[in-house]
């Protein structure tokens, strides 16, 4: 591998999908993430093409190597074509080559006629597509959710929709504060996910966080007595696929907004719905701030915050105000809120018009 880095205009800007059969593409790509395979001889590279596209990039152990000390950067990969495997997306043929380049302009709003009939198609991945919302909370009660160190952050729920036509919906919510409650819950997780290999999780945001939290959540919980070691690697046979390019290509502000304006059912989940024998200006007048959404603390639309004081309230043995049963209701309706929207916009085929070609001819339409 050479290391010089090529000008971006000597480089041909297509996108993954435009990949064909053939070892002669020639495609730009992020490399993410390695994993390498010593047994086999071959290595695995997580990339990002120019439209935002996640795939896996199956190589040769030696040129996963000489990438390790230098992933986040942008590539020509010279020599691609499409893997026949289900471990990758693309392969590298052995006379490819791999040259570092400039980062490229992302191509975010390409011709929606090109997506029409995708071309980048898994030949033998598993036609599951499962929705994903993940709900975090604050393991320190006086930090920010937000903390990007996983330690900082637990898991307070997982929902999962079937999006195969049958809707089917489960959601795994934290019953106790104690992490061993967390470990069961990302216990049963892994073992829904790693029933159907390959399959296509599909979450609402604008990256890989949720994912990646999930991920590292798993893998320190590995360190304990309930989950396995290297759990966590049951989600390198996962695709990966979010909402984000659908407002963008629709030109919304929100993908909610998005949603709306194709008559897909989305809704907020609000207090006032739910009796949990407390008024939500009781909490929200002590918070130095109120988030954006709210113009007001009686405003009943629910959000990250107030689902993190009710949760603690939830855990509190002590408290006997309130209907818990209630509670509990109102704190996994609004962890699973996303699920139907997902669900919506799949089952239109909205996401794969306007978001992945990847998950295209992989999901029944809803009629």
């Amino acid at each position: 591998m050479q290391n010089v880095i090529v000008q971006v205009n000597d480089t041909q800007m297509i996108p993954s999908r435009a990949v064909t059969n053939g070892d002669d593409s020639v495609i730009p790509l992020r490399v993410d993430h390695i994993t390498a395979n010593p047994v086999e001889s071959r290595g695995t590279l997580y990339c990002t093409d120019i439209e935002g596209t996640q795939l896996r990039v199956g190589v040769q152990e030696s040129i996963s190597a000489d990438l390790d000390r230098e992933i986040d950067g942008w590539y020509r990969f010279d020599g691609i074509g499409r893997s026949q495997s289900l471990r990758a997306e693309l392969r590298l043929s052995r006379n490819g080559s791999i040259e570092r380049i400039e980062t490229p302009e992302k191509d975010t709003q390409p011709p929606l006629t090109d997506l029409n009939d995708p071309t980048l198609i898994q030949m033998d991945s598993s036609a599951e597509v499962i929705g994903v919302t993940i709900q975090p909370r604050s393991a320190n009660t006086t930090a920010s959710v937000g903390v990007t160190d996983p330690e900082g952050v637990e898991i307070g729920a997982v929902c999962l929709v079937h999006c195969d036509g049958t809707g089917e919906t489960t959601v795994y919510h934290r019953e106790e504060g104690h992490p061993q409650d967390e470990h069961l819950l990302l216990q049963h997780v892994v073992e829904k996910i790693s029933g159907v290999e390959g399959v296509t999780l599909v979450t609402h945001e604008h990256n890989n966080s949720q994912i990646e939290m999930l991920y590292d959540r798993v893998a320190l919980a590995a360190e304990g007595e309930i989950i396995d070691s290297g759990a966590e690697r049951v989600l390198d046979d996962c695709f990966h696929v979010t909402t984000e390019q659908v407002a963008i290509r629709t030109g919304a502000d929100t993908v909610m907004q998005a949603a709306r304006k194709m008559n897909i059912d989305v809704s907020s989940v609000l207090l006032d719905n739910y009796d949990i024998g407390i008024e939500q200006t009781d909490w929200r007048d002590d918070w130095e701030a109120l988030p954006e959404t709210l113009p007001s603390a009686s405003v009943p639309q629910m959000t990250d915050q107030d689902y993190e004081v009710l949760l603690e309230r939830y855990f509190d043995d002590e408290s006997s105000s309130g209907d818990s049963a209630e509670l509990a209701r109102c704190l996994k309706a609004y962890a699973s809120a996303d699920l139907e929207l997902i669900r919506g916009l799949i089952a239109q085929g909205v996401m794969d018009r306007l978001a992945c070609s990847r998950v295209a001819s992989r999901v029944p339409r809803r009629d």
